[in-house]
């Protein structure tokens, strides 16, 4: 291990720890005690926006050796959205804080982590667990109520650095409710915390937002689910070729691959 990144794990790991204790310990039950008094926002809200807030806190207070940047290509959008982003890392989720919009989480592995699971739903983010049936509907009611949506249509963390099958999901949710989609490509957080790593290996990290695609057709209709699909899939594959600084190495993804493999039993459908 070399020493920049010797470095960085000593300094992130017990910050987070120290930021996130501070987080729930004491902003959490202040922020609720408080708030509702001060301000028309449920509590579900005010959760929402702490958790978007406490990301921020983590990626700009304790920044990963490097600044995480923000690229906004999609030239401007009116929320709520629909936010898609392709997934190599479980630091991925913590960057949406750098975005300033109530926005809520379709996720699985987080629903099993005790108290976690309570915060998710209070914060009515939604369990992929229970089901389309469930995803759809509190979905729909979100976006109703204003709050944007943050999908991983691959489904999982990538193995590889690379683009993985898109589910349907996302795009049957924006034919649907007939909300745009905002297709989000991330950078270098492949290179940052791979699935099965534990430790944090200094890297440039980059979030980039790209013009919102309008859905056109109908949900009931499969090739219009795939259409959509595949605009946004072409669309985020497109900007990773086009910022070629930040593609893997084919070895050393390789390698983690091969890491990753004796670690994948704790991956969830959504992280």
């Amino acid at each position: 291990m070399n020493v920049k990144k010797l470095f960085l794990n000593l300094y992130i790991w017990p910050a987070m720890l120290i930021v996130s204790a501070i987080s729930i310990a004491v902003v959490l039950p202040l922020g609720l005690l408080i708030l509702p008094f001060i301000t028309s926002k449920s509590n579900s809200q005010i959760i929402r926006n702490g958790i978007r807030i406490y990301g921020w806190m983590l990626v700009r207070i304790l920044p990963f050796m490097a600044p995480v940047t923000v690229e906004d290509r999609s030239g401007g959008f009116t929320t709520p959205v629909i936010f898609t982003a392709n997934h190599n890392s479980s630091v991925d989720p913590y960057l949406f804080g750098m975005l300033p919009f109530e926005n809520a989480f379709v996720t699985t592995w987080p629903f099993k982590i005790p108290f976690y699971n309570v915060v998710m739903k209070i914060a009515q983010y939604i369990d992929a667990n229970r089901g389309w049936d469930h995803v759809e509907t509190q979905g729909l009611e979100l976006l109703d109520s204003g709050c944007s949506l943050i999908l991983w249509p691959e489904g999982h963390r990538s193995r590889d650095g690379k683009l993985a099958r898109f589910r349907n999901g996302a795009f049957h949710l924006a034919l649907k409710s007939g909300r745009p989609i905002v297709p989000v490509c991330i950078l270098g957080s492949f290179k940052l915390l791979p699935p099965g790593s534990r430790l944090l290996t200094p890297s440039r990290v980059k979030m980039v937002l790209l013009p919102p695609i309008i859905p056109s057709g109908s949900a009931e209709n499969n090739e219009d689910v795939k259409k959509l699909k595949n605009r946004v899939k072409d669309s985020i594959a497109a900007e990773q070729d086009r910022q070629q600084l930040f593609t893997p190495e084919p070895a050393k993804a390789a390698g983690r691959f091969a890491d990753y493999s004796t670690h994948r039993s704790t991956a969830g459908t959504n992280g």
